[in-house]
């Protein structure tokens, strides 16, 4: 059966269609009746044309003119009014993109590879607007995106810009009603948290602000405030790794009395010395929910790919988990050993999984209906990058396709029915042009640090010489006599060089 998972490309047509009603019913009675809709599919394209059409023909922003970003001005208030810098991207044209899908790419190749150029090409190209609100929203509601990536965005130091972004990434979490750990186990589901840890406590405090704002009561039992929240939360934290981290032995974990003592007296406001208790009822609450179960992040794209890299099994296995890695569908093909000869109808089966940048051929090996649990063996992968999918049909293979790698290796399979090798070799050649997009940002990147790094060397700090004649004395009585061909002695003090600093002498050839 043919199982492709949830693209991005399928929510920009879910929005491009609720976007076009929207905008058909408001101004129905303002304007004249609208154009015809664009006819259909021409007769002569084919199959697989028409069924990438409605997520690869349609634009969705401007490329003819340039753009630079130079402030998002739509940050909060509690920004102090101050100009907020945004992103910006060192680009001076638009790519030549002419379709959703291909802005898409950019969402997934861009943040996933690299968060901060990933937003530069975002909002230099249109698709965001240059806020702190529109990137957060782009954050918070796409899925697809590294939840590890936006964690380390959200939490960049020293930022306004990012720490707005902060703000409105938080504040779309509803954490009304909830216990601190409750409500923090719910914020985790939407990003991965940095292992550095002022960036930590840079997102804690910002979740405890908005839990306080979220649940005022709450909030008026403790005497600090959202301070003590932000206290609570962190604690939290460590007690989540101490409790579950795999390198520790049960005597050494925390124990409830230690948790306690932890937090004895830290209850208090601003500049005081000695502050109360926290209520013991709730501590011991935190302490028994969070032993009993692990406060984990949400799933991602990045941890579909590792249940998969677990269950593939074989020596030469290449790692798939990648941060910029994800698995588009995955499939079960009849492998076809040779298409001028005929095989069983039940022979070579093979489990394909397709990636973004890879098709991975594998043969289950203990499929069990009462074993949840499936292992693979290893046949064959190929990168897409330079790969290439045809179609086929000979003989008793009448749904046959081929995938041939960027070294000449070809693949032949040949699917159940026409729409399940549709499906697959759309999907397979949206992976090969967001493979071509991922090798085009990783030019770019090397690009960017060859220039950087030639930029950093370039000055070496000798003063620049213009000719020859720069190296003589001005004076020429105090110095030798000067004839043809002849150079007066002089000393080099090159500080910043080999040169000993020896005084050169001339070589008298006629003595």
């Amino acid at each position: 059966r043919y199982l492709p998972s949830t693209s991005l490309s399928a929510q920009l047509r879910a929005d491009r269609a609720q976007l076009a009603g929207s905008s058909e019913l408001l101004a129905r009675n303002k304007r004249a009746p609208p154009s015809p809709s664009p006819s259909s599919p021409l007769p002569n394209r084919s199959m697989i044309d028409s069924l990438m059409s409605p997520r690869l023909v349609q634009r969705r922003f401007p490329t003819s003119d340039r753009f630079v970003v130079t402030h998002a001005p739509g940050c909060p208030s509690a920004c102090n009014g101050n100009v907020i810098w945004g992103p910006h991207a060192n680009v001076t044209t638009s790519p030549n993109l002419s379709n959703s899908n291909s802005l898409s790419r950019i969402e997934k190749v861009g943040i996933r590879k690299k968060p901060e150029r990933g937003v530069q090409l975002l909002t230099a190209w249109r698709f965001v607007d240059d806020s702190a609100e529109s990137l957060a929203n782009l954050l918070f509601g796409r899925r697809g995106l590294s939840k590890q990536m936006i964690g380390e965005y959200i939490a960049t130091l020293h930022s306004t810009f990012h720490s707005c972004v902060l703000k409105y990434f938080i504040g779309q979490i509803d954490v009304r009603g909830l216990e601190v750990d409750v409500a923090l186990r719910k914020a985790m589901q939407y990003f991965f948290l940095p292992k550095e840890a002022e960036k930590i406590d840079k997102i804690i405090q910002e979740f405890a602000q908005h839990y306080a704002k979220c649940n005022p009561k709450r909030t008026k039992q403790f005497r600090g405030g959202w301070d003590t929240i932000h206290m609570i939360a962190f604690a939290v934290i460590m007690l989540n790794t101490d409790l579950h981290s795999p390198n520790l032995k049960a005597s050494q974990r925390m124990q409830l009395e230690q948790f306690i003592h932890n937090l004895r007296g830290q209850d208090k406001m601003r500049g005081e010395k000695e502050g109360v208790n926290i209520d013991r009822a709730c501590l011991q609450g935190i302490y028994e929910r969070v032993r009993a179960e692990e406060i984990r992040p949400g799933d991602d794209h990045v941890a579909q790919v590792a249940r998969v890299d677990a269950a593939i099994v074989a020596r030469d296995k290449p790692r798939l988990t990648e941060t910029q890695r994800r698995l588009v569908c995955y499939c079960r093909l009849q492998q076809v050993l040779d298409p001028s000869r005929k095989q069983s109808v039940g022979s070579h089966e093979r489990d394909v999984f397709l990636f973004n940048d890879m098709l991975v051929v594998a043969k289950a090996i203990n499929r069990r209906r009462s074993s949840s649990h499936t292992s693979y063996t290893l046949k064959h992968w190929i990168p897409l990058l330079g790969a290439t999918v045809n179609e086929f049909k000979r003989g008793c293979y009448e749904f046959g396709l081929t995938v041939t790698g960027p070294d000449s290796q070809m693949l032949h399979f040949n699917a159940r029915n026409f729409d399940d090798r549709c499906r697959f070799v759309a999907d397979v050649l949206e992976s090969i042009r967001e493979s071509c997009q991922m090798e085009e940002v990783r030019l770019e990147l090397e690009m960017e640090k060859h220039n950087l790094r030639t930029d950093n060397q370039r000055d070496s700090g000798l003063p620049e010489i213009d000719s020859a004649e720069c190296l003589l004395p001005r004076n020429p009585a105090n110095s030798a006599v000067y004839g043809p061909g002849l150079v007066g002695t002089f000393r080099r003090l090159s500080f910043n060089s080999l040169d000993s600093g020896v005084v050169e002498e001339t070589c008298d050839t006629n003595s």
